[in-house]
């Protein structure tokens, strides 16, 4: 790039410009959760509990579902993990590192 200076300028973000664009990832993460749990509970007509009782509880062993049920514990403790950030993001519990 001859001829041009490349400007080296600092760009500065609020707090609020922080929280927000992270509660904007965070919602959409959160969303995308949800959906997934969703889909877990409609094809086993049932909750995660209730689920992996049954499944523990049978004689039958069925890889799929208890791949499924690795799946759907992950999904359930990251929509808690999200949730717990999103609370803070919007309590302000977050800090902004240089």
């Amino acid at each position: 790039m001859s001829g041009s200076k490349i400007n080296n300028a600092v760009v500065i973000l609020t707090k609020k410009q922080v929280s927000d664009s992270l509660l904007t990832d965070y919602m959409s993460r959160k969303q995308e959760f949800q959906k997934k749990l969703a889909t877990l509970e409609q094809k086993y007509q049932s909750d995660l509990q209730t689920f992996e009782t049954q499944l523990e509880n049978s004689s039958v062993e069925n890889f799929e579902a208890w791949d499924d049920l690795i799946q759907w514990k992950a999904y359930h403790q990251f929509l808690l993990e999200i949730e717990t950030k999103i609370t803070d993001i919007r309590n302000g519990d977050f800090q902004m590192a240089e």
